[in-house]
């Protein structure tokens, strides 16, 4: 997995592009304060694939920053060591390809912006086996 950070003068923030594999899996663009037109062209010139990150050399200063994605960390951020079973989600995570590692890992901030007040969260083991990240 390869993370790329987009900064520039004429924004505040960054743009953040993910890719694995050479293939973009996730971007954000909610850490940059962009207008209607720099947010719009953003979103017609998305990079399908780090080559093109190319078309974004002459607007954008890019860092890149290797990001491998483990188990510790996964569980860390998951945080729902009180319910869910190390060993299972261990298991289960170890049987998962690296792609599929990364995208659930980039996730779990969003899942748990969509858990309703009141309800439970899924244990770690069922988020993986339910493949949130793709619904």
């Amino acid at each position: 997995m390869k993370k790329y950070i987009l900064i520039s003068k004429k924004y505040t923030g960054e743009i953040v592009f993910i890719f694995v594999e050479g293939t973009l899996a996730m971007f954000d663009i909610r850490g940059a304060e962009l207008s209607d037109q720099q947010r719009t062209w953003v979103l017609e010139h998305l990079p399908r694939d780090e080559k093109a990150l190319e078309l974004y050399n002459s607007k954008f200063t890019i860092t890149a920053v290797e990001q491998a994605v483990t188990f510790e960390m996964f569980w860390n951020k998951y945080d729902d060591k009180e319910h869910s079973s190390k060993k299972r989600t261990l298991a289960k995570w170890n049987k998962m390809p690296a792609s599929e590692q990364v995208k659930a890992y980039n996730y779990i901030k969003k899942y748990n912006s969509t858990i309703l007040p009141g309800c439970a969260k899924k244990y770690a083991e069922t988020y993986l086996n339910a493949e949130m990240w793709n619904n």
